[in-house]
């Protein structure tokens, strides 16, 4: 297992569809060697050439790397996307991200886990998991249906159009900025704070060349 003290982040996405969210994360990680994705649609996959794996071969995947770290790990589950699934998929990611510094993105959290507590896996990657270097992102298109460990966990809240309400209002307590500036917010532009710095950004996400989808 990889040593304590290594500083890892999670950082929270949420947008609904057409904001951008997924773009912008796969700009962050696009060049990560060590890299994992809960990936319902399979757009990970797809996009950034990911190998798709079933559960029982993350499993294998993740017990070879115990007894030698991959240089490159880039894999993605697109299988089963209930949330006994995801608990096992957590299991496994958790004990692959204290073997050396990885990546882990989680789409759709909404899916698979509730505002209450979090499922234990994934409340030990969210809490725990910086300390072994790992970087986190948990991309959801209803903030305040999901689970609320990561919010509370986050380094940064980067946040791009929502269209309910209660989801405007949540992000915006969350950012310590006005609903409006939620609001405001049109396809592609988001707002960001880093709660390590206090500091608020604000950006468009680009797309890149021949892609339409965000």
């Amino acid at each position: 297992m990889s040593a304590r003290g290594t500083d890892g982040r999670v950082v929270a996405v949420v947008g609904s569809t057409g904001s951008g969210k997924t773009l912008w994360t796969r700009s962050q990680v696009a060049n990560d060697a060590r890299l994992l994705a809960w990936d319902p649609l399979g757009e990970w996959a797809r996009e950034l050439r990911l190998q798709t794996v079933t559960l029982p071969e993350l499993v294998g995947l993740v017990r070879r790397d115990l007894e030698r770290p991959a240089e490159r790990f880039r894999y993605a589950y697109s299988g089963n996307t209930h949330r006994e699934s995801f608990a096992a998929f957590c299991a496994a990611a958790w004990v692959w991200l204290r073997i050396a510094p990885g990546t882990l993105v989680v789409e759709e959290l909404a899916d698979v886990t509730q505002p209450g507590k979090a499922p234990p896996s994934w409340g030990d990657i969210v809490r725990k998991g910086r300390h072994f270097g790992a970087r986190v992102y948990a991309i959801t298109q209803r903030p305040a249906e999901s689970d609320k460990t990561v919010m509370g966990n986050a380094a940064a809240i980067h946040c791009g159009l929502l269209a309910f309400p209660n989801d405007r209002k949540y992000l915006a307590n969350c950012l310590d900025v006005p609903e409006a500036e939620i609001a405001a917010l049109r396809p592609r532009q988001w707002i960001e704070k880093d709660f390590r710095t206090h500091e608020l950004r604000r950006g468009t996400v680009q797309i890149p060349k021949g892609r339409a989808r965000a």
